[in-house]
């Protein structure tokens, strides 16, 4: 190689060093979440990642982090739990609604009288003995056989803690793995009936209740009750976004994260705002707005925080 060619080498790598140095390099955030959040999870990233590219998203698994530290954590842990340096910003709520076969024959009778909050307590829960008519003989008349989840991401702990429960007091079978499997076990049973968040009992594509699955009656008013067996995802989560009803559980769904990266809050902040239009095509309602509003309030006093303390360094 002459003199000319090598030095013209040279001068291609150092130009193409200061383009490596000069392009920002990209963040990997990881992000674990509960199976049944996940595909709303991956379209807020996806739909993030279109509008900033210097940071990437992942879903937190054995295959993508096995040694990474998790970033963003789907979580139920409440604030009074938080580790020092942690926050909790609430993105999301999810409903719960007792389902059943469209074969169970309880059906028939719960058409008649439906449940109330002490006929629905009488079905799914084993009576605590220190209630004062704990002895008394169960007026319950139901012969149905109860399924609910059995472990940490089940939302058996929400349903139970709804009515004044924990999951131990639920009666019926335990099923281990994700709560799809409840629905698979109740098509298999007749008898059986239990509870699941919306994003699993409805079909998100044709936005109706997933063939064979039929709501459980509940004690509601008319119009209350027009709008559950319209079996339709979309008139069941304005139902429940529009009104408090004390017979359907909704539980509030919360990223914890540590105070300490600028990225992570950019797309909390993107989610509370743009990715709020997402929730409801995958079965999720949206917080309250007073709880919108208090979480971007949160995480823009994070953010002047973080801004001051850098410029008195």
């Amino acid at each position: 190689m002459n003199r000319s060619k090598f030095v013209q080498l040279v001068a291609l790598l150092l130009f193409a060093g200061t383009l490596a140095a000069q392009k920002p390099q990209e963040e990997t955030i990881y992000i674990k979440s509960p199976k049944f959040t996940t595909p709303l999870i991956e379209k807020w990233i996806n739909e993030y990642s279109k509008k900033n590219t210097q940071v990437v998203l992942k879903i937190a698994d054995k295959q993508t982090a096995p040694n990474a530290d998790v970033d963003l954590v789907i979580s139920k842990v409440s604030e009074d739990e938080l580790q020092p340096g942690q926050f909790v910003s609430y993105i999301g709520r999810y409903a719960l609604l007792p389902v059943a076969n469209t074969q169970n024959p309880t059906l028939d009778k719960l058409s008649k009288k439906k449940l109330n909050n002490k006929r629905l307590k009488e079905l799914f829960f084993e009576k605590d003995i220190l209630d004062e008519d704990a002895s008394a003989p169960s007026k319950n008349d139901l012969n149905a056989t109860i399924y609910s989840g059995n472990n940490e991401e089940s939302v058996a702990s929400a349903f139970a803690s709804h009515f004044g429960y924990t999951p131990a007091s639920l009666k019926g079978k335990k099923i281990s793995g994700d709560d799809i499997y409840l629905l698979h076990a109740i098509k298999k049973d007749p008898s059986g009936i239990t509870f699941n968040n919306l994003s699993y009992i409805y079909d998100t594509d044709t936005r109706q209740l997933k063939k064979d699955l039929a709501i459980v009656p509940l004690d509601l008013k008319k119009e209350q009750r027009e709008a559950l067996e319209a079996s339709n995802i979309d008139k069941t989560i304005a139902l429940i976004e529009s009104e408090e009803i004390d017979l359907i559980p909704v539980e509030a769904i919360g990223f914890v994260y540590q105070n300490n990266n600028p990225e992570i809050k950019n797309f909390l902040k993107w989610i509370l705002s743009e990715g709020q239009t997402y929730n409801h095509q995958y079965g999720f309602l949206n917080p309250d707005q007073k709880t919108l509003s208090a979480e971007l309030e949160q995480i823009n006093k994070q953010h002047n925080n973080n801004l001051t303390s850098l410029q008195s360094k």
